[in-house]
């Protein structure tokens, strides 16, 4: 058997369109972590009082150095002082943002505290308001000691029901407050991991589809079904080398992508509270770093419950162009789903989808980050939960289907 897998894997990863294709994926993790950092983009002021555009690393060391005052357990005084910046900056000028606002006194004297400020304002401001359009009679530092109070309720508040609002409690129940916050990594860099899941999934469903039906459209597995190893032997060693190679090529690829952010914007952000990562209100009581992992072990289970499902589809499919076709349609079917209706039904289906956590705003990323809840008679689910436990399910269904549907095969 381990002979069998060894030459299955050797004939896969020689193939020149597979061998081209993991290339390409591998390459692509090191692109995709670099566009996050080059988006990054501040303003300085040099010792001549110039005002300096910085950009990639040198405006990711520039942000970290600015910030640093504030890096730490985000207290009442430290939202106290910020208030206070905020106010004597609009009192002065009528705004906290450029051109109002020298731009000079900006980098000096705003973005030093603004994540500070822009907690503030999305916890301390009613519905409709904002950073951008609030002013000094809206915020004060007396409003500074029930922030945390205040982010308690309007986090539950998420919810859409009286059932939603009290899972929403008991979710985020263990959020760890005063919040921390250390200058570094952002949001982007979680969106083009996302981004990469999904290119990876589509890489995969290319490589996946010949596994079985490419033998079945040229008759080579007739003849393979003759050999002393031609049945389930050979199908067991097909779908061993398929999972072992998207599994390497997972881990190395995502590990690559990873390393490359992290060091860059600082592992040390990564303690940051996942609420001021994007959203303040996020129900997960995680860190930035912790995220980063449940967000890649998300995104494993949803692409090898895909890859299952594409496997299954091989063993089904008489020719290769049929099973990668509605391989495709399914891969892409959760993000169709999502950008046609928002409805309960919608949000189930996409949901179990194996491809459910797979996709732009309905990936699992976004659906960690948000408040969104799938009603299922008396039960309200988190949908990340039921992203997370449909894989789970679906994974060893699909392999069980693939081997029944290749057995059933020999009796035709």
């Amino acid at each position: 058997m381990g002979r069998l897998i060894y030459l299955e894997m050797k004939r896969v990863v020689t193939t020149r369109s597979a061998w081209a294709l993991l290339a390409f994926i591998l390459l692509m993790s090191a692109v995709m972590a670099y566009f996050p950092i080059s988006f990054v983009k501040t303003f300085d002021v040099d010792e001549q009082g110039n005002l300096i555009s910085l950009e990639g690393k040198e405006a990711i060391d520039c942000i970290k150095e600015k910030e640093k005052e504030i890096n730490g357990e985000i207290t009442e005084e430290e939202i106290r002082q910020a208030i206070t910046v905020f106010q004597e900056c609009y009192r002065e000028y009528g705004a906290i943002f450029p051109p109002e606002m020298p731009r000079e006194e900006y980098v000096r004297r705003i973005e030093p505290v603004y994540p500070v400020i822009n907690l503030a304002a999305s916890v301390l401001l009613p519905d409709g308001e904002n950073i951008y359009s609030m002013t000094d009679a809206d915020l004060s530092p007396e409003d500074a000691p029930r922030l945390y109070d205040e982010y308690q309720e309007r986090l539950a508040m998420m919810g859409k029901s009286d059932a939603e609002q009290e899972m929403v409690r008991k979710l985020s129940k263990d959020i760890k407050m005063p919040f921390t916050y250390i200058s570094g990594i952002d949001l982007t860099s979680f969106e083009y991991l996302t981004l990469y899941a999904l290119l990876m999934m589509l890489v995969f469903v290319v490589i996946i589809s010949p596994v079985f039906s490419a033998e079945y459209q040229t008759g080579a597995d007739s003849i393979l079904r003759c050999a002393k190893y031609g049945r389930g032997h050979l199908a067991a060693a097909k779908i061993v080398t398929a999972l072992a190679v998207f599994a390497a090529t997972f881990l190395i690829g995502v590990g690559v992508f990873l390393l490359i952010t992290d060091v860059t914007f600082g592992t040390e952000s990564l303690k940051s509270s996942v609420q001021l990562l994007w959203s303040v209100f996020v129900i997960p009581a995680l860190t930035a770093g912790q995220a980063q992992r449940v967000v890649a072990a998300g995104m494993f289970l949803s692409i090898l419950a895909t890859i299952c499902c594409t496997l299954f589809l091989s063993a089904r499919c008489k020719s290769v162009q049929d099973s990668l076709k509605i391989a495709v349609l399914i891969g892409l079917l959760p993000t169709i789903i999502a950008m046609m209706s928002s409805t309960n039904l919608a949000k189930l289906i996409r949901c179990i989808l194996p491809s459910g956590g797979l996709g732009f705003t309905n990936s699992f990323l976004f659906e960690l980050l948000g408040t969104d809840f799938v009603h299922m008679g008396p039960m309200v689910i988190w949908t990340p939960y039921l992203i997370i436990g449909a894989a789970a399910v679906e994974i060893p269904l699909f392999l069980v289907l693939t081997v029944r549907a290749y057995c059933r095969r020999e009796g035709m």
